[in-house]
């Protein structure tokens, strides 16, 4: 009935696994330029105001505060916007975040002919992360979120929590795990949205190529329980200078995207990142923009 829904809801169903019985999808979809250009490989990479969203225990590895403005243009005209803030304190790092997705002039139709009317659909998620350090090498952290949703004149609400760890094993390399989604929603119209509760394991590594030159890698493999498939991401990123860098991702277990990839540009306080990621078939590539100021 609804051409945009049904774009929608095929692009869920097929691209985020062959078996769904989860809603609020957007959770699913990353955050941050620079995490998406490196194929959401981001579960063990810290010091990056997107960190939290992957794992809320990367929150205790940022070296300053930092507040994130991103905009990503994704398919069947659907944008996602999200703010975040990252507040560091002598035991405790805490963020802020507020992620919006949404799509409008949805038309609708009762009848043969012209559309009655349009109506948009919009999912929303206010978030607060705090992180601390259990050990010298061991941090964890937890996100409380507040979920809205809303299609047409039905709407729902309800809450998430995310909670993460994250071990340093030497100045390079890093292990990170956590487990996203755990909540539940009020009923949207008849029936409640379920969470897609994800569990993520991942590890990064760091090399110093020469005084200028620095390598990133870094491996995630990921499950929505209620899901078929496993994925696993992997990414990478070359930085010269701490000036400009260069980044490319794939993740496997997804029908129509694979790669991604995007560069990032630091000068002073301010950053500007950007992730490129082309789908296959009728979907459209998306592309994120990130500017984050470092305080």
């Amino acid at each position: 009935m609804i051409k945009k829904i049904l774009v929608l809801s095929a692009f869920f169903c097929v691209a985020h696994a062959q078996t769904i019985q989860t809603g609020i999808a957007f959770l699913k979809l990353g955050v941050g330029a620079r995490s998406i250009a490196m194929g959401e490989a981001f579960t063990a990479v810290g010091n990056d105001q997107s960190a939290p969203f992957y794992n809320p225990a990367a929150l205790r590895t940022a070296q300053a505060n930092e507040v994130m403005l991103m905009h990503k243009e994704w398919i069947a005209e659907t944008s996602t916007e999200y703010l975040g803030a990252t507040i560091l304190g002598e035991d405790f790092h805490y963020a802020l975040s507020a992620l919006s997705t949404s799509t409008g002039d949805i038309e609708v139709r009762t009848k043969p002919g012209p559309a009655d009317g349009t109506f948009s659909s919009r999912n929303f998620s206010l978030g607060l992360s705090a992180s601390f350090s259990l050990t010298d090498d061991i941090d964890v952290g937890a996100t409380g979120k507040f979920l809205y949703e809303r299609i047409f004149v039905d709407e729902a609400s309800g809450y998430g929590i995310d909670l993460g760890m994250f071990y340093k094993m030497n100045d390079d390399w890093y292990f990170g795990s956590s487990v996203l989604n755990i909540g539940s929603m009020n009923e949207l119209r008849t029936e409640p949205s379920k969470l897609p509760t994800t569990l993520r394991i991942g590890t990064s590594y760091k090399h110093s190529i020469s005084p200028e030159f620095s390598a990133l890698g870094a491996a995630d493999v990921l499950k929505t329980l209620s899901d078929d498939l496993m994925h696993v991401n992997v990414g990478a990123e070359l930085t010269y200078d701490n000036l400009l860098s260069l980044r490319g991702g794939y993740q496997t277990g997804y029908e129509f995207n694979s790669y991604s990839a995007g560069f990032g540009i630091q000068y002073k306080i301010i950053k500007f990142d950007y992730a490129f990621v082309p789908f296959t078939g009728a979907f459209t590539s998306s592309h994120t923009f990130s500017v984050s100021f470092i305080l």
